[in-house]
C-alpha cells in the first residue's frame, strides 16, 4: 500500500507490533479487526482481503500527507468522518451501477482558472464568473445550490449534526462518482450555511482532483475566518489545517470561490447602491439578496468596499437579528443522515427489486440483524422486519463461546433479561441444566470477545 506500519497502525488504531505480525503471517488478524481495518480504509472486507487498496481514498490521503509535508495528526482528527463519507459514497455508486441514464460530465475550467494563483483571491472571482456564465446564470443571486448539483449529476450526502465531529464542515469525492458531503453543524434550518458548503465543495470537485489524485477524497474543516484573506493572516482564521502541503491554499481558494460565486462583486454593488456599506441595513440586504450568512456578507462587503479587518470584526460583533426566511430551496431533505438519505433510498430500491437481500440491506445500513430497517415508502413491514430476535443473537454468541471452550454437548437454552444484562442457561444433550452465562446489553462488545 505504501504506508509505513506506524502510519497504518495510527489509521486503524491498533498496535504496530500487531500490524507487523499480520504482515509476516506470524499472527492472524481477528475478524473484528478486519472489519475495523476495512472501515478505516472505506473498503469492504472482501476488497481488503483481495488487496484492492488502489480503490482506497483513505491510504491515498495518508500517503499524500506523509509525502507532501502534511501533518499526520491533522489527518487522524478527521479520518473517521472522512472514511464514513467515502464508504457511503462508494456504496451508493455500487448500488446505482448499471442504472439507466448516464451522468453529465462536470464542466472543465480553463487552465489558468483551474490552477489559480498564490495571492488572494486566487482567481476564485474569475472562476466564479466563468461558472455562472457556463451554467447560464444571469440573476444576481443563485436560486438553489441543490438544483445546480442535481443538474451537474453530483450526489449530496447529508450528515446530521450529531453524526460527525464539529471539526468537519464538508467533504468531496470525484471517483467513482462526484459526491459531496454536507455536515449540518448548526442544524438543518441553517440553509445559508449549506449553500456555502455546497459552493465550497463544488470548487474542489471542479479544480482539485487531478489525474494523479483522482481517487482521493478531500475533507473541508470548519472555519469562521475571512474566505478571501491571505493565508496565514489573522483575518483568515486560526492555524490552517495541513493535511498536505498545498491543502491550506486549496481550502482558502474554495472558500473564496464560494463567496464570489454566491455574491459577485458587481451584483453586490448593485444591491448596496446608495447605502452605507458599514450599516447593519446593508449587511441584512446582502444576506437577503444572496442567501448567505452574516460572516460571508460582511467579508464580501469588506473586500468590495475596501474596509479594514478591524472594522470587519466590529461589524460581526455588533448586536443584530437574523432575518433569514424559514423556507428555502436549499433546505436539506426532511429525511437526512449519512445512512438515512440517498443511501437508504438506494438500499430500499435494490431490496425491493431483489438486487440485494435483507442481510445485505442490514449490513449496508450498519444495522444489527435484530433491528428493523428504517421506514421507507418502498419497503413493506415484511421487508423491514428483523431477521432474528435479540434472544437468538444472544444464544449465537454464547454458542460460539461454548464451542471455543470445547464444551462438547453443551448448548445455550433459555434467555432471560435481568437488570445487569442477559442470562443464558446452559443445558446438555438431555436438556438438563449444567450452568449459566451472563452477557451485558452491549452485544457488539460481547461478540468481539468470543472467549469471555
Amino acid at each position: 500500500m505504501g504506508l509505513s506500519a506506524e502510519a497504518f497502525a495510527s489509521l486503524v488504531d491498533v498496535n504496530v507490533a500487531d500490524i507487523q505480525a499480520w504482515d509476516t503471517g506470524t499472527q492472524d488478524a481477528p475478524s473484528s479487526l478486519l472489519v475495523r481495518c476495512a472501515r478505516a480504509l472505506a473498503l469492504t472486507v472482501d476488497e481488503l482481503l483481495d488487496g484492492e487498496l488502489a480503490k482506497a481514498a483513505m491510504p491515498g490521503l495518508f500517503l499524500r500527507a506523509t509525502a507532501h509535508e502534511g501533518k499526520l495528526d491533522d489527518v487522524l482528527k478527521l479520518s473517521d468522518d472522512l472514511a464514513l463519507f467515502v464508504e457511503t459514497a462508494r456504496t451508493i455508486e455500487r448500488l446505482q451501477r448499471g442504472s439507466s441514464g448516464g451522468r453529465p460530465a462536470l464542466p472543465e475550467p480553463p487552465a489558468e482558472l483551474w490552477c489559480g494563483v498564490a495571492e488572494a483571491p486566487y482567481k476564485a472571482d474569475e472562476l466564479g464568473t466563468w461558472l455562472r456564465d457556463r451554467l447560464g446564470i444571469t440573476s444576481l443571486h443563485i436560486p438553489s445550490m441543490r438544483d445546480i448539483f442535481e443538474r451537474l449529476g453530483i450526489t449530496i450526502v447529508w450528515a446530521r449534526q450529531e453524526e460527525m465531529s464539529p471539526l468537519v464542515d464538508g467533504a468531496s469525492l470525484l471517483s467513482p462518482r462526484p459526491t459531496a458531503l454536507v455536515h449540518l453543524i448548526e442544524g438543518p434550518s441553517c440553509w445559508w450555511r449549506t449553500r456555502m458548503t455546497l459552493a465550497h465543495e463544488l470548487c474542489h470537485l471542479l479544480c482539485d482532483f487531478t489525474d494523479e489524485h483522482r481517487n482521493l477524497a478531500l475533507v473541508s474543516p470548519t472555519s469562521t475566518g475571512d474566505a478571501e484573506a491571505p493565508l496565514g493572516t489573522r483575518a483568515a482564521g486560526g492555524r490552517p489545517w495541513e493535511l498536505f502541503k498545498s491543502f491550506p491554499w486549496l481550502e482558502q481558494r474554495a472558500s473564496a470561490f464560494a463567496s464570489h460565486f454566491l455574491v459577485p462583486d458587481d451584483a453586490l454593488r448593485v444591491v448596496l447602491s446608495g447605502q452605507d456599506p458599514v450599516s447593519e441595513i446593508a449587511v441584512t440586504a446582502v444576506c437577503s439578496a444572496f442567501g448567505v450568512g452574516r460572516i460571508t456578507a460582511v467579508s464580501r462587503i469588506k473586500h468590495v468596499f475596501g474596509l479594514g479587518e478591524d472594522l470587519r470584526r466590529q461589524m460581526l460583533r455588533r448586536p443584530h437579528v437574523e432575518r433569514h426566511p424559514a423556507e428555502h430551496p436549499d433546505l436539506p431533505p426532511t429525511r437526512c443522515g449519512v445512512r438515512e438519505g440517498v443511501l437508504l433510498d438506494e438500499v430500499a430500491g435494490a431490496l425491493s427489486e431483489g438486487r440485494i437481500d435483507r442481510v445485505e440491506a442490514h449490513r449496508l445500513l450498519d444495522l444489527a440483524l435484530t433491528e428493523w430497517l428504517p421506514e421507507h415508502p418502498w419497503l413493506s413491514d415484511e421487508k423491514r422486519k428483523p431477521l432474528r430476535s435479540v434472544e437468538e443473537d444472544v444464544r449465537a454468541i454464547v454458542g460460539v463461546r461454548l464451542a471455543r471452550a470445547l464444551r462438547v454437548g453443551h448448548h445455550p437454552a433459555n434467555v432471560t433479561r435481568s437488570d445487569a444484562g442477559w442470562r443464558v442457561s446452559i443445558v446438555d444433550r438431555s436438556g438438563e441444566p449444567v450452568g449459566e452465562q451472563q452477557l451485558s446489553f452491549n452485544l457488539e462488545a460481547e461478540r468481539a470477545n468470543p472467549s469471555a
